[in-house]
C-alpha cells in the first residue's frame, strides 16, 4: 500500500517535469504573467477586407476581390523576445481558412509572417520563440487569413460566415500557460503539411519539442519503469505491464491522428461533397493555373503545335501546369534545352512562360533567362502568361 502511495507523486513528477520541458517554461518563471500587452477585437484596424466592432469585438464579413484578409494593431516599442507567448481567442473561424500571425519590426519593410493553428471557439496559446522570425522591436501585429495554401480554392471563400476576433495577449512565459501551450500544440487544428500524404498532424519541424508523439511515449515509458521498480512487480508481470503501457500510448497515439484526419476530411467534403466530378474539376486550390493551362491548350490547337514547353518561377505553378495540360506533349523548357542546347527547336513546338524569370526581346526576337536563348514569335499575351512559336535556338 505504501509502495502505491510513494507511485502516485512520482508519476506526477514525471509527468509535470515532461510537461514544463516540452512547454520550454524556464524553472523560475512565475505562476502567472506579471505583465501582459491585451489587445481587444475594437484595437485591431481592418487592412484587406471588411469589418464592423460588436460591443468589444471585431467582426469580420468579407475578404478584398484577392481573397485576402487582414487586421493589424500598432505597437509601440516592444521587444520580441519580452513577450513571447501569444494568446488569442477568435470565434466561429470558417474550417476553409488558413490563419497567419503578421508583424512588422524595426522597418517599415521587414513584415514577417508564422503560420497560427486554427481556431475552434477556444483560446489558442502559441511559444513565438521557436520561430526565428519572432526578434528584435515590433512595431505593429495583426493577424491575415486566406485559402488554405495548395489546398482550398480560392472561389469558395467569396463569401464565408462572418467570424470574430475577440482578443490577443502577448506575454512573458509563466507557468499557468503550460497546459494551454500543449492544448494548442496537440490538438490545434493544422492544414496538410504537404511534407507527405501520410503525414498526419503537425510533424517535429513544425512543433520542436513539443511535439505529442516522443513526449507522450517517454512519459509512458518512464512511468511503466516507475511502477515496474516501486511496485517489485515480477519479470513477466513487468513485462505484460510494459507491453500494456506501450499499447495504450500507440492507440492513443492512432485515436489522435484519426480525429485530425477526419477533421481534415471534413474541410475535404466542404469543399467537393454534393458536386459533379465536371464540377469538382473545376475547384482546384490555383484555379488561376487551370485557366492558364486552358487558355495554352487552346492556342495549341489553334497552332497546330505538336509539343509544348513551359517555364514559371514557381515549381508547385510550374509542375501543375504541365498536370493541367495533359494530354499534350508537355515538357519544362529549360530542362529541355539543357538536354539538347545545340538542336534546333521545330517550328511546331510552343512555348508558356507563366509568371517566369525568362524575359522576351523585341529588338532581338530572343527570349531567354540569362543563359540560355531561344528564338522566338510572340502568339499571346495576357496578365502573366506569354506564349511564343519557336524559331530556332542559340547559344
Amino acid at each position: 500500500m505504501i509502495r502505491r502511495l510513494i507511485l502516485i507523486p512520482v508519476l506526477c513528477a514525471i509527468w509535470i517535469v515532461l510537461f514544463t520541458w516540452a512547454a520550454g517554461v524556464p524553472w523560475d518563471a512565475p505562476w502567472t504573467a506579471r505583465e501582459h500587452l491585451a489587445f481587444s477585437g475594437r484595437d485591431f484596424q481592418v487592412q484587406l477586407g471588411e469589418g464592423t466592432i460588436e460591443l468589444d469585438n471585431l467582426v469580420i464579413n468579407a475578404f478584398d476581390a484577392r481573397g485576402n484578409g487582414l487586421q493589424t494593431a500598432r505597437l509601440t516599442h516592444v521587444r520580441a523576445e519580452k513577450y513571447p507567448i501569444l494568446r488569442y481567442r477568435i470565434t466561429d473561424f470558417p474550417n476553409v481558412l488558413e490563419l497567419a500571425l503578421v508583424f512588422r519590426r524595426d522597418t517599415r519593410d521587414d513584415v514577417q509572417t508564422i503560420s497560427l493553428p486554427t481556431p475552434e471557439n477556444g483560446e489558442i496559446t502559441v511559444d513565438l520563440s521557436r520561430f526565428s522570425e519572432w526578434r528584435g522591436e515590433i512595431n505593429e501585429l495583426g493577424f491575415a487569413e486566406y485559402a488554405t495554401a495548395q489546398l482550398v480554392p480560392p472561389s469558395t471563400i467569396a463569401s464565408f460566415h462572418p467570424f470574430r476576433i475577440e482578443w490577443a495577449q502577448l506575454q512573458p512565459p509563466a507557468w499557468d500557460s503550460v497546459l494551454p501551450r500543449l492544448r494548442s500544440d496537440w490538438f490545434g487544428y493544422r492544414p496538410w503539411s504537404l511534407q507527405s500524404i501520410n503525414t498526419i498532424g503537425p510533424g517535429n519541424g513544425t512543433l520542436g519539442r513539443s511535439w505529442m508523439m516522443p513526449i507522450l511515449a517517454l512519459g509512458a515509458l518512464l512511468s511503466g519503469l516507475a511502477a515496474c521498480l516501486l511496485l517489485r512487480l515480477p519479470r513477466a508481470r513487468a513485462a505484460a505491464v510494459m507491453c500494456w503501457i506501450a499499447g495504450c500510448t500507440w492507440i492513443s497515439l492512432d485515436l489522435r491522428w484519426l480525429e485530425d484526419f477526419f477533421t481534415k476530411h471534413r474541410v475535404i467534403e466542404s469543399i467537393y461533397a454534393g458536386k459533379s466530378w465536371a464540377q469538382r474539376y473545376a475547384l482546384q486550390p490555383d484555379e488561376e493555373t487551370l485557366v492558364v493551362a486552358g487558355d495554352v491548350a487552346r492556342i495549341a490547337e489553334q497552332q497546330g503545335a505538336k509539343r509544348v514547353l513551359v517555364d514559371s518561377s514557381s515549381p508547385f505553378i510550374f509542375l501543375r501546369l504541365i498536370y493541367f495540360l495533359l494530354p499534350l506533349n508537355a515538357a519544362p523548357l529549360e530542362q529541355t534545352m539543357r538536354e539538347a542546347p545545340e538542336m534546333a527547336l521545330p517550328e511546331d513546338v510552343l512555348i508558356a512562360v507563366y509568371a517566369s524569370d525568362w524575359k522576351y526581346d523585341k529588338a532581338t526576337g530572343l527570349l531567354g533567362n540569362g543563359e540560355l536563348v531561344v528564338f522566338v514569335k510572340p502568339v499571346y499575351e495576357k496578365g502573366d502568361l506569354r506564349v511564343f512559336r519557336s524559331e530556332g535556338v542559340d547559344q
